[in-house]
């Protein structure tokens, strides 16, 4: 049987036919391989540009919101809000001193 198989695949290795055709599809095997690594690297790719793009807007829109927070949370802006908030001017405020730590009264 063994004899056989070895008589088989030597005339199936002689024959020219079947050699170009193993050729080919071992050639359009590993070109589709390699089409298919080309295409998911640059999949990839985009997606990498895409994220960063996305991290620059967040990173600008972040220093924006911390901008706003800071001229909102400034002294001018909240005088020129005090009447809408609802705040009151201490007319004589009361400090008390208890160590270290300091407290106003009104």
């Amino acid at each position: 049987m063994e004899v056989q198989g070895k008589k088989l695949l030597g005339r199936v290795l002689k024959n020219s036919r079947v050699m170009t055709a193993l050729t080919v599809g071992t050639l359009l095997a590993v070109g589709s391989m390699y089409v298919g690594q080309v295409n998911a690297a640059a999949t990839k790719g985009y997606a990498v540009k895409a994220l960063e793009k996305k991290g620059i807007e967040l990173h600008q829109e972040r220093d924006r919101l911390n901008s706003d927070i800071a001229k909102l949370r400034s002294l001018d802006s909240v005088k020129a809000r005090e009447s809408f908030l609802g705040l009151q001017k201490i007319e004589h405020p009361v400090f008390i001193t208890e160590g270290i730590n300091v407290v106003a009264v009104k």
